[in-house]
């Protein structure tokens, strides 16, 4: 595969040993992973990994609720990368621990920027769908693609975090799914199932309806926008809160999302945190979607990559950099750029700032 930077970790079989493979083969990564979160929890929120541990141990009973297979995929990863399943389970449980507004005060820096084209804007008639995925610049590093051919589900094909199994990406089926931070005033690091799971379950579908059942019917205890689209030219903007799930229709065939809440406005039982520590939210979302529609009727590959490269109000821009002034807790920077074709079952990748960085098809033959 003609990466530079990120590895490829291919897996097969059923859950365990499809776990069993990542952790083996990934082994190195989600260590180095693990300890970088460690640390930058330690700094967040003073966290005792002691204690951290315990409270991922009580969400073991609720992740086997939830599914058994994810359960059993998780147990293989910690026994292939020789670690605790407490510790995978923190790692897959990272989103919450970053998030959690019990726990620590949204960072300063943006976040994510995503956006989905229906077939009737598109040149070729397709459904597309992409985001830039703006995190601390050490993740980049820890980056893989992950491709599971598992069996009982769809195939896919999702760029992950060393350590977590759910991903942005797609699967077989024709569905595609891609993630942004929300944070709320109703958020809590509870006994729920984790964010990363959710998304995991959601690639698992093998149509829309099940993808979307399985957001709707999965209490989770922090919030986070899943956009969620089908090859078929249907795609949705899911908000997903402690208490409620709130959706979006794509306008003029284009849907996309940043980090504020658009669906629940105006209510005085929620606070959105993101419209004060994440100002540049609140043009990222329009401007990606007007940029995007100046080529509707011929909306391509390439016209997501020039959205994705935007450097207006930089460097708290589309193209993320990072910004001097912020500690290293609270910095961010585009660490993956990435693009879907769902008809194509085509998936395109920029290693970090798509600015600086080339967008390398990768090729998926025989996986989805």
């Amino acid at each position: 595969m003609p990466l530079k930077v990120f590895p490829l970790i291919s897996v097969k079989g059923i859950p365990y040993e499809c776990g069993l493979q990542y952790g083996s083969q990934a082994r190195s990564l989600v260590h180095k992973h693990m300890e970088f979160y460690f640390d930058l929890w330690q700094r967040l929120w003073n966290a005792d990994r002691t204690k951290l541990l315990q409270e991922c141990r009580r969400l073991v009973p609720i992740i086997g609720e939830y599914d058994a297979e994810i359960l059993e995929e998780l147990e293989g990863l910690a026994k292939g990368a020789d670690l605790s399943l407490e510790e995978i389970v923190a790692l897959n449980a990272r989103y919450e621990l970053v998030w959690a507004s019990d726990l620590v005060a949204a960072p300063e820096s943006g976040a994510c920027t995503c956006l989905s084209a229906l077939p009737e804007v598109t040149k070729d008639g397709h459904t597309l769908m992409g985001q830039n995925w703006d995190l601390w610049p050490r993740v980049h590093d820890h980056l893989i693609v992950l491709e599971r051919q598992q069996s009982g589900e769809p195939s896919s094909v999702t760029i992950v975090e060393a350590g977590i199994i759910g991903g942005i990406g797609m699967n077989s089926a024709g569905l595609g799914v891609c993630l942004t931070a929300l944070v709320s005033s109703l958020d809590r690091f509870e006994p729920k199932v984790p964010v990363w799971l959710i998304v995991r379950g959601v690639l698992k579908a093998d149509n829309f309806r099940n993808a979307i059942n399985t957001v709707m019917s999965t209490k989770a205890a922090v919030s986070v926008n899943l956009l969620i689209a089908h090859q078929a030219g249907e795609v949705i903007d899911l908000e997903v809160m402690p208490k409620d799930v709130g959706f979006l229709y794509a306008r003029d065939g284009i849907l996309g999302h940043s980090n504020h809440f658009l669906f629940f406005t105006n209510r005085e039982d929620i606070l959105d945190l993101c419209k004060v520590a994440h100002p540049c939210s609140l043009f990222r979302f329009e401007r990606a979607r007007r940029l995007l529609a100046e080529d509707r009727g011929h909306i391509d590959i390439d016209s997501f990559q020039r959205v994705f490269q935007d450097h207006f109000s930089y460097p708290g821009s589309i193209c993320r950099h990072v910004d001097p002034k912020n500690d290293y807790a609270h910095q961010y920077t585009t660490v993956l750029s990435l693009i879907m074709d769902l008809e194509e079952r085509s998936l395109f990748v920029a290693e970090g700032s798509p600015c600086q960085n080339e967008y390398i098809k990768l090729p998926l033959e025989g996986i989805i």
